[in-house]
């Protein structure tokens, strides 16, 4: 029988100590918890608009003609000043030889009637009639000279072509549609703003511009137009924006996705949302503080991804309870797990 006591001790000790692990183990619930962190936190308006060139124009001749020769590839590049379409220009050639062959003969009447009226030998009225005949031989010539330039049509500006409506040899009326030009660095954003936000909104102001495209990608503008008239039916304003478009990955006509940032904070304090525990009207985080837990009333700013900002209530060097603080109150012992902020 006393054999038996020492097992009958040791069991006995063992049964204590599993229910001491387990008392223990219930007074100091396992949470766990992270550090704030410091942040950029923007306030942005977001909305919706479209991206279009810089400049368009559609190349058309000033007068009627056929296509002599065309200068250009679909889909090219071109230069300001670029030739780009030739006209037939036998005729306006021809027209300019002979008001250039009517003003010689105008030149040398007006000299010798001129030599003559300083000879007494004619009257002024003969010489100014030779003057008059003159003027009208040289606009005769420059209207010639500028039908002639005419017949030779050249780019506005740089900029890419489009797709050509004619072919060699097509007669072109006055004004009929030859090709598509398009200047595609920068590019023009057109999107609308409600009008409760019209207060927000000044030239100078920075954009972020994402599409479908691009996922996870944002291309910077700045707005520079910005329509003083609100539309009437949706009471909304017309705001111009520009972006860069220099590696040419935008295209005109794509719907984007606008943020007008409005207000940037570089070093804001934020924690995660889980952190946050409602009590009626009040938002408390659970700190850790010497092992105990410390209630804390905050006041949060902008709300992100799985993350929210902090205006008042911390310093930014606690740590919080961001998972299991259902489980404790006020003053109750934990134990911490160091988990990592999600990016």
């Amino acid at each position: 029988m006393f054999g038996r006591a020492p097992v009958f001790l040791g069991k006995l000790f063992l049964l204590c100590s599993l229910i001491s692990v387990q008392t223990h183990a219930k007074e100091e619930p396992l949470v766990e918890v992270v550090q704030a962190e410091r942040s950029l936190v923007r306030d942005e308006l977001v909305t919706f608009g479209s991206l279009l060139p810089n400049e368009s124009v559609m190349i058309r001749p000033e007068i009627a003609g056929r296509v002599a020769q065309l200068h250009f590839r679909e889909g090219q590049r071109i230069k300001a000043g670029a030739l780009l379409v030739s006209l037939d220009d036998s005729i306006a050639g021809a027209e300019f030889a002979q008001a250039r062959a009517n003003l010689n003969l105008a030149e040398k009447s007006f000299q010798r009637t001129q030599m003559l009226f300083k000879r007494g030998a004619s009257n002024a009225q003969a010489l100014d009639e030779a003057n008059a005949a003159l003027q009208a031989a040289r606009a005769s010539l420059a209207l010639s000279q500028a039908l002639l330039d005419k017949t030779r049509i050249l780019a506005p500006y740089e900029g890419v072509l489009g797709l050509r409506q004619v072919s060699p040899g097509d007669y072109l009326s006055q004004g009929q549609d030859i090709v598509n030009l398009e200047v595609l660095d920068p590019l023009k954003v057109d999107f609308r703003i409600p009008q409760k936000a019209v207060s927000q909104i000044r030239l100078k102001q920075t954009i972020e511009v994402s599409l479908d495209a691009y996922p996870g990608e944002r291309f910077n503008g700045e707005i520079f137009a910005i329509n003083p008239r609100l539309d009437e039916a949706g009471r909304s304003q017309a705001i111009r924006a520009q972006i860069s478009n220099s590696e040419g990955r935008l295209s005109p006509g794509q719907f984007v996705r606008v943020s007008v940032i409005l207000a940037e904070r570089a070093n804001a304090l934020v924690i995660p949302e889980e952190a946050i525990m409602p009590v009626g009207e009040r938002l408390l985080v659970n700190l850790v503080v010497d092992g105990k837990v410390e209630l804390r009333e905050v006041k949060l700013g902008k709300r992100l991804a799985g993350k929210v900002e902090v205006v008042e209530g911390l310093q930014g060097d606690e740590t919080l309870i961001s998972a299991g603080w259902q489980k404790v109150h006020a003053g109750s012992l934990v134990r911490t797990k160091v988990v990592e902020p999600a990016p």
